[in-house]
């Protein structure tokens, strides 16, 4: 009888585990959220998507990333948002490619009741949760000051400006111009926009060479202008002895300070703004208090400590 008794308790603990381990599945929610960056053909955009989806994985979240097929397209930012909140997901990371133009969409993502974080690039209107990223000015400014100490003061200058209307192409003009203030010594040839592509930095400084016979730098908002700029300076027989500056801090961007043609960049870290977005929204969702601005570190990157961020990227 007692081990009838035995053989009972062991069938019901059985049946009870199995209950717990069959219903655990059913009343976890796993959300869904939304990643919108400017495009999938600058290398940032993908780190960033990179980062997103790994924090995905850690927290059991669906992270849907979507792009503008046509670079930094507003407009298919904008139908991005509307597929997103069709597929009723549970928030949006979103990272504008137009400060002010992304906000219509911005308005019916709050309209449908789901929650927005943006991350690198600000929106300059709608309700937002918080903000994650680099300080762009302080980050631009460091980078400035670093190109015009190595000039000691003095020389010419010329700047590749990024998407206008875009808050960190704002953000780091005025950084680098605010930088350049300070020395007195040091004169702006030009500044003109190359919309963050290679392509077209390669481009406006063709363009910029046959304006200018010389000029001692050429200081750069994100890392693919830079090295499109590489390219035609190198072409030109001017790249020797020319100061080129990037931001962004890709893989790239780190391979050429490794061989000398890029002297400085600012890793600004993409994986950690939206992998801390994605952590920042699942934690509004669920309830616990997120700050309005959560600043992601900058790293200036020179060939003094490239090896590390070389080795980060699997480049030995």
């Amino acid at each position: 009888m007692r081990r009838y008794r035995i053989m009972a308790c062991v069938v019901l603990l059985a049946m009870m585990m199995f209950t717990l381990t069959w219903a655990s599945p059913a009343s976890a929610k796993q959300y869904t959220v939304g990643l919108i960056v400017k495009n999938l053909v600058n290398p940032f955009w993908n780190y960033m998507k990179q980062g997103a989806e790994d924090v995905g994985r850690e927290l059991d979240v669906n992270v849907i990333t979507l792009a503008p097929i046509k670079a930094d397209n507003v407009e298919e930012q904008i139908r991005a948002m509307e597929d997103l909140i069709k597929r009723k997901v549970d928030g949006i990371v979103l990272v504008p490619a137009d400060s002010n133009g992304i906000v219509p969409g911005i308005l019916k993502a709050n309209a449908a009741g789901i929650p927005v974080i943006t991350s690198n690039t600000r929106a300059f209107g709608g309700k937002v949760v918080s903000f994650v990223g680099v300080e762009n000015y302080d980050a631009a400014y460091s980078v400035a000051t670093h190109v015009a100490e190595q000039l000691r003061g003095k020389g010419q200058v010329v700047i590749l400006e990024g998407v206008p209307g875009a808050q960190t192409a704002i953000d780091r003009k005025k950084g680098f111009d605010d930088a350049l203030a300070k020395y007195p010594g040091i004169k702006v040839l030009a500044s003109q926009p190359a919309k963050f592509q290679r392509a077209e930095g390669m481009l406006v400084m063709e363009n910029l060479i046959q304006r200018f016979p010389n000029f001692n730098a050429v200081i750069c908002g994100n890392d693919e202008m830079a090295l499109g700029a590489i390219e035609a300076l190198d072409a030109a027989g001017r790249l020797k002895g020319t100061i080129v500056s990037g931001f962004d801090g890709n893989r790239d961007a780190m391979m050429s300070i490794a061989e000398g043609k890029l002297m400085v960049t600012l890793y600004q870290n993409p994986q950690a703004q939206a992998g801390d977005a994605v952590r920042a929204l699942i934690d509004h969702i669920e309830g616990r208090p997120v700050p309005d601005r959560v600043v992601v570190k900058g790293t200036l990157v020179t060939k003094a400590n490239v090896d590390g961020f070389l080795e980060m990227y699997g480049v030995k």
